[in-house]
């Protein structure tokens, strides 16, 4: 049979609550006895526990076998403070809880004791215990979010990692999916990437962080929210290698989903794919194939929102020089195509270009930032005017990505 018994009890020096409960086992009598004679004392209360909260403790132990105990008492602060609670005892193991509310954050020694109704007392029972509060509180700051890729209705959210020794245990985030129904998820802090399948696009997110100061704490302490409206990701599509093709000629293609204009075509009808490097982007001429003038190969992407973004364009290799006639571009425009290469620097409606330059080196990251201020549809891609003979001219491209500029 299990007794559950509940006080809740107020003093001048705090308030506690008590909760204790037992199973039925055997007990011995509990006495002690001095050199001078028989002295009774009650048991004293055994394998003790703290567990730190938010202004607030909680003391666990046990007593075994003395029927006799009628009260504990706790004293702390060099027993400056204390509480006194009843207790009424099974004929089993009881395990007591004592709750102390509204305790200044700090480092505490805790001192516990049994009686009877006599007045008789145990032996002291020593425990330290912390309590936590507003100082901790002030320490605690949100994850960093790194990154918020939003693809459709499908968000990846990325985190920096955190000093694990604050207590942090992860981000709760309240977001709106695609049914307009608000959703909270607990991401752990172990997790670098959370991805959410069902956010609803133009819709704003917040998020706060997760803290508990000691892996028994009653308490969870949380910083402020912090509110995103990430933004929808432009996607290139067959934007990386393998390149697809629609059309294949020997070496050379037509990109898929890509549109290629004539002056790229001086291979047998192709030109732009690559089979070369394993199926890559490379507007090619020379070694027997004629000069490019003004071709082109570009990508539109509708419906951008208003924000700033990062054209990545990671190139294998490239020989094209700052002093070739004509040179070489990448581009990012407003609309649905690209200018010719004699106008990239003043055409109205460019938003940013790079010249493709071999003296920055192989493997080289391509960077065009760009800002809209209002919903565009966007050109990006590549432009050349490009000699031939022996050697030619080429630019072996690996992949194009743009990204949310944070």
């Amino acid at each position: 049979m299990k007794n559950i018994y509940k006080y809740t009890l107020i003093t001048f020096l705090g308030l506690g609550s008590i909760f204790w409960s037992c199973t039925q086992e055997e007990y011995d009598d509990y006495k002690k006895f001095a050199a001078d004679g028989e002295i009774s004392y009650t048991e004293r209360i055994d394998s003790l526990k703290a567990f730190s909260g938010n202004n607030r403790i909680m003391l666990q132990g046990v007593v075994n076998a003395d029927p006799k105990i009628t009260e504990l008492r706790v004293f702390w602060n060099d027993k400056r403070d204390s509480l006194s609670l009843p207790v009424t005892r099974s004929e089993g193991i009881d395990t007591l809880e004592v709750m102390i509310e509204d305790i200044p954050e700090n480092i505490y020694n805790f001192e516990l004791r049994t009686y009877d109704a006599k007045g008789n007392k145990s032996l002291a029972s020593n425990i330290t215990g912390t309590v936590y509060g507003e100082r901790y509180q002030n320490t605690l700051f949100n994850r960093p979010v790194t990154a918020n890729n939003l693809i459709e209705d499908s968000l990846a959210i990325a985190y920096a990692g955190m000093d694990l020794s604050s207590g942090v245990i992860g981000t709760e985030v309240v977001y709106t999916n695609t049914a307009d129904v608000e959703t909270t998820v607990f991401v752990p802090i172990d997790e670098d990437v959370w991805s959410i399948t069902d956010f609803k696009p133009l819709s704003t997110y917040q998020y706060r962080t997760v803290f508990k100061p000691e892996e028994t704490a009653i308490d969870t302490f949380y910083t402020e929210y912090v509110s995103f409206t990430p933004i929808s990701k432009p996607v290139l599509v067959n934007a990386a290698i393998p390149f697809k093709a629609s059309s294949i000629s020997g070496r050379w293609g037509i990109l898929e989903d890509w549109t290629t204009t004539e002056p790229v075509k001086i291979h047998n009808g192709h030109g732009g794919w690559d089979e070369w490097n394993g199926n890559i982007f490379n507007m090619e001429s020379g070694w027997g194939a004629p000069a490019i003038t003004n071709g082109k190969i570009y990508q539109s992407v509708t419906n951008v929102q208003p924000a700033s973004y990062i054209l990545n364009v990671l190139i294998r290799d490239t020989n094209h020089s700052l002093t070739d006639e004509g040179g070489s571009y990448f581009v990012v425009a407003k609309g649905d195509a690209l200018p010719d290469v004699s106008d990239v620097q003043t055409a109205d409606n460019v938003l940013v270009y790079k010249r493709i330059n071999a003296a920055l080196g192989n493997e080289y990251t391509y960077r065009l930032e760009f800002s809209l201020d209002e919903n565009s549809t966007i050109t990006v891609g590549q432009i050349t005017t490009q000699k031939d003979g022996n050697p030619g001219r080429f630019c072996n491209v690996r992949s194009w990505d743009i990204v949310v500029s944070e």
